[in-house]
C-alpha cells in the first residue's frame, strides 16, 4: 500500500514537472512587417511586439531583441515574451556591442547601465559616462560632458570627466584595486 502510494506521488510529481517545464519553454519571435514597419509574432503568427517600430536589429528572438522607437529616439530590448526591458545604448548606429557577456543598457534619465545577454540588468544605470568591459573592467564615471572632436561637423563626439574609475562586472569600484597593482609593477 505505502509502495502504490509512492508510485502514484512520484507519478503524479514528474507528470507536474513535465508540463511546468514545457509551459516555460522559451518561444522565438519572428520579425515581420507591415507597412514598412517591424514587429514580431511567435510560431503560430500570433501578434506578440506590434508592427510599430522602424527598424528591427533581430530577425529572430530567442532571447533578446532590439527595435528603434522613431518616438523615443532610442533603442529598445525586448524579450522573448514581448516584454521590454529597457533601452539600450546606441553604437555605431546600432545597439552597443556585447562585450565580455554585457552590454551597456540606459535608464529614462540616459544614464548607463550594464546587462547580460539574456535581459538581466547587471548593473543598474547610474553612470553619466562608460566604456564597455574589457579585461573584466569598466571605465565609467558619475559626472563629465559630451564634446564635439574639433572638425567633425557634428558627427564625432568624445567624453570628458576628471572623475573617470574602474568597476568590476559587479559595479565594484576597483580602481584602488589597480592602482595598488600597477605601483608592484613599477616598483
Amino acid at each position: 500500500m505505502k509502495e502504490n502510494f509512492s508510485m502514484k506521488k512520484f507519478y503524479h510529481i514528474t507528470l507536474f514537472c513535465l508540463v511546468f517545464c514545457t509551459s516555460l519553454q522559451a518561444q522565438t519571435l519572428y520579425k515581420v512587417e507591415n507597412d514598412g514597419l517591424y514587429g514580431y509574432t511567435n510560431a503560430t503568427q500570433d501578434t506578440v511586439i506590434v508592427c510599430k517600430y522602424i527598424h528591427a536589429y533581430t530577425d529572430t528572438i530567442r532571447k533578446i531583441g532590439f527595435v528603434f522607437d522613431q518616438e523615443t529616439q532610442k533603442i529598445i530590448c525586448f524579450n522573448n515574451r514581448g516584454k521590454q526591458l529597457f533601452h539600450v545604448f546606441e553604437y555605431d548606429n546600432g545597439p552597443d556591442y556585447v562585450q565580455e557577456g554585457l552590454f551597456r543598457i540606459m535608464d529614462e534619465k540616459n544614464l548607463i547601465g550594464f546587462a547580460d545577454t539574456l535581459g538581466n540588468v547587471v548593473i543598474k544605470p547610474q553612470f553619466k559616462f562608460a566604456y564597455p568591459f574589457q579585461n573584466n573592467r569598466a571605465k565609467v564615471t558619475y559626472t563629465g560632458t559630451s564634446k564635439e572632436v574639433p572638425e567633425s561637423k557634428g558627427e564625432v563626439h568624445y567624453w570628458d570627466s576628471m572623475n573617470w574609475f574602474c568597476i568590476d562586472k559587479k559595479g565594484n569600484n576597483i580602481s584602488s584595486h589597480i592602482q595598488k597593482i600597477e605601483k608592484k609593477r613599477n616598483s
